[in-house]
C-alpha cells in the first residue's frame, strides 16, 4: 500500500512538471510566433537574447564607417534596411544581382559595390549581432538565401498574426516591406514590438 502511494506521488509530480514545461513552451511559442526552434533556446542563451548585445537591436551598423555610403546608395527607393535582418549569404546574392534588383537596374561601380558588400558582410545577421540579428540569423541556418526580408522565417514568425488588411490593404502602409510605416525606429534597427504603431489602427498589441 505504501509503495503504491509513493508511486502515485512520483507519477503525479512528473505529470505536474510536464504540464508546467508544456505551458512554458506554449507561452514562448505564442510570444515569438513560430516558437523557439527559430528564435532561440531557454537558459543562458535565452537570457543573453533578452539582454542583447550593445543596445540589443543590431544597430551598431549606424556607427560603422561605411554606413553613410550604404545609406546614400541604397535608400533612394526604400529605407536603408538594417543589415542584421539578413545573413551575409543573402546580401552577397543581392549585391551580385543588382542589374535586376526587384525589377530595377541598380548596378554600382565595382569599388562602391565592394565597399558596401564589406559593410553588409560585417553587419549581417550572425551570432553576436544583437537580439534581432542573432534571431534572424538562427532562422536562416540551413536554408537557401532569400533576397526578401519579408520571406524569412524570422520576419514571418513576428508578423503572422497581423491581418493583411492592416498592412497590404492599408493605403498608409501598402506592404510589409515598408518597415518604417509601423516601426518609427526601423532604419536605426529598433523594432521593439511595444512601440509599433500601425497607421489607422494605432498601437498593435498581440
Amino acid at each position: 500500500m505504501r509503495k503504491t502511494s509513493i508511486s502515485l506521488l512520483v507519477a503525479g509530480a512528473v505529470g505536474l512538471a510536464t504540464l508546467v514545461l508544456l505551458a512554458e513552451d506554449y507561452e514562448e511559442r505564442d510570444d515569438e510566433g513560430y516558437g523557439r526552434e527559430y528564435f532561440g533556446a531557454r537558459g543562458e542563451d535565452a537570457d543573453r537574447e533578452r539582454r542583447g548585445r550593445g543596445n540589443g537591436s543590431g544597430s551598431s551598423a549606424l556607427s560603422d564607417p561605411q554606413y553613410t555610403l550604404y545609406k546614400a546608395e541604397c535608400s533612394g527607393c526604400h529605407i536603408a534596411y538594417p543589415p542584421s535582418l539578413l545573413p551575409a549569404a543573402s546580401w552577397r546574392a543581392m549585391m551580385g544581382s543588382l542589374q535586376d534588383h526587384f525589377g530595377e537596374n541598380t548596378e554600382l561601380d565595382a569599388a562602391t559595390a565592394n565597399q558596401i558588400m564589406t559593410f553588409l558582410d560585417r553587419q549581417a545577421a550572425a551570432r553576436g549581432t544583437g537580439e534581432y540579428g542573432e534571431r534572424a540569423w538562427r532562422a536562416t541556418v540551413g536554408r537557401a538565401p532569400t533576397l526578401r526580408i519579408t520571406e524569412t522565417d524570422y520576419f514571418q514568425g513576428q508578423h503572422h498574426e497581423i491581418p493583411e488588411k492592416m498592412v497590404a490593404g492599408n493605403p498608409e502602409v501598402g506592404s510589409f516591406s515598408r518597415c518604417e510605416a509601423c516601426h518609427a525606429g526601423a532604419e536605426q534597427g529598433n523594432f521593439d514590438e511595444h512601440s509599433v504603431r500601425i497607421p489607422r489602427y494605432e498601437r498593435w498589441d498581440d
